[in-house]
């Protein structure tokens, strides 16, 4: 049993909107004339709320952190703040993102976005990499489906299948029309 597998699983939408947010921030500033990320920007500011920062966390950083920190499970390091960190620093840029949209600063967007971006790629990689591993490898089966039980109480009182097809539906009219324009 794998107390990682669901969170891996969101990493991987996570990322396929990051990448696309990122083209989309690439596309508006080769052709500032048609300013599609600022259309955009407000869709992929809520999705990193609703879907990374509320419901991935809750059980990321909320959940399995806290399994983490238990005595003997990560045995010769704990790299758990240094994601919380990089988690700190992810939403300083969704902040700046705001600010720039509020402002109407296509190019301040185009920065932030890119960067938050960049900065998921990489967090995401040690997550599913290293931290995690370590977690799977440190804790028991016992905390195993203790932790599994918490992760699907969160699922039920978030609604988890309403709001992936919600993700993953708008995803997909985000990449069309992005698609459209690249045309």
């Amino acid at each position: 049993m794998l107390a990682t597998e669901n969170l891996m699983k969101e990493h991987q939408l996570i990322l396929k909107y990051v990448d696309l947010m990122e083209r989309y921030a690439k596309f508006s500033l080769k052709h500032p004339d048609t300013p599609v990320l600022m259309e955009r920007a407000a869709g992929f500011i809520e999705f990193i709320h609703e879907f990374a920062d509320h419901f991935h966390h809750a059980k990321e950083e909320d959940i399995l952190f806290r399994y983490l920190g238990s005595p003997g499970v990560l045995t010769h390091c704990n790299p758990v703040p240094q994601m919380l960190m990089e988690h700190d620093k992810g939403r300083e840029y969704v902040r700046n993102m705001e600010r720039a949209l509020q402002a109407k600063e296509l190019n301040d967007l185009a920065d932030n976005a890119v960067q938050y971006a960049r900065l998921l790629k990489e967090h995401i990689y040690k997550e599913d990499n290293i931290l995690y591993p370590m977690g799977e490898n440190g804790l028991s089966d016992e905390a195993k489906t203790a932790l599994l039980e918490e992760y699907a109480e969160t699922d039920r009182r978030l609604n988890s299948p309403s709001l992936w097809n919600k993700y993953e539906t708008f995803y997909t009219e985000l990449e069309l029309g992005l698609d459209t324009l690249a045309d």
